[in-house]
Parts: C-alpha cells; sequence; structure tokens
C-alpha cells in the first residue's frame, strides 16, 4: 500500500510503520466492504488520518508528500462514489498516485543524499600526525 522510500531517516523502523499503516487501510477497506462504512471516501477518510498521525509521531521528514499522496487518494474515491469513474480506472488512479508519490519521494532521498555530500566536501579535514601515521578525520 504506502511504499515510502526512505533515504537518511535513521531512528524509525519504517519498514514497520508501512506495514502499520497497511493493516489501518485494510481495516477501513473491511469496514467498507461489510457495509459499516457506506462510501470509497468514508473508507479514506476513516483511513487517512491514523495513517498522517502514525507517520508524524514516527518523525516522517516528507509529510508533505504523504498528505498529498492521501489527499489525491480522497479526491479518486470522490469520483469513483459519484460513478465518475469506474472501479478499474478507480484501481489505476489509485495505482498513479503511488506511482507519483515514490517518484517525489525518491527525488527527495536523492537531493537529500546529494546535500549531504556536499556538506561533508565542504567539512574542513583535520589532519593528526601520531608518530609516523597521519589521522585524517
Amino acid at each position: 500500500m504506502l511504499t515510502l522510500l526512505v533515504a537518511g531517516c535513521a531512528g524509525a523502523d519504517w519498514a514497520s510503520i508501512s506495514q502499520q499503516a497497511t493493516t489501518i487501510r485494510a481495516g477501513c477497506d473491511s469496514q467498507l466492504a461489510s457495509g459499516a462504512i457506506k462510501t470509497h471516501l468514508a473508507a479514506e477518510r476513516c483511513a487517512n488520518p491514523a495513517i498522517l498521525d502514525l507517520y508524524a509521531k514516527a518523525g516522517w521528514p516528507d509529510m508533505d508528500i504523504l498528505e498529498a499522496y492521501l489527499a489525491r487518494r480522497e479526491a479518486i474515491a470522490a469520483q469513483w462514489d459519484k460513478n465518475a469513474i469506474s472501479p478499474e480506472e478507480a484501481r489505476a488512479e489509485f495505482a498513479q498516485a503511488i506511482v507519483q508519490q515514490n517518484s517525489e519521494l525518491q527525488q527527495r532521498a536523492t537531493n537529500r543524499t546529494a546535500s549531504d555530500a556536499a556538506l561533508r566536501a565542504s567539512m574542513p579535514v583535520i589532519c593528526t600526525r601520531r608518530g609516523p601515521t597521519l589521522i585524517c578525520q
């Protein structure tokens, strides 16, 4: 479901968090299938706040991308509920939304890596001599 790319985000178990998000979405989808939730938009609104909260509490650095993705899912669901798109078109649009999100996350990760490398390259190197050995940090 949320295949979120992570680069330079230490400290959290992102695979576990992604699995928790999948479980949240599955629970809301089950409620839709059982009739407890009546619309696809309601199912999205069931899952999305909990998913946002999950990632925010874990310190996800790209909340703007996640928020845009989830908003896009709500827009697709609303179209589906109005019969403006077929279930097949909705699934295709959901798939396209995840592709777009992953592309944006990959670009952000690439930019972070390049920025970190540039920062490291600009830091002064300090060398000390210990006998015949030169140690540089």
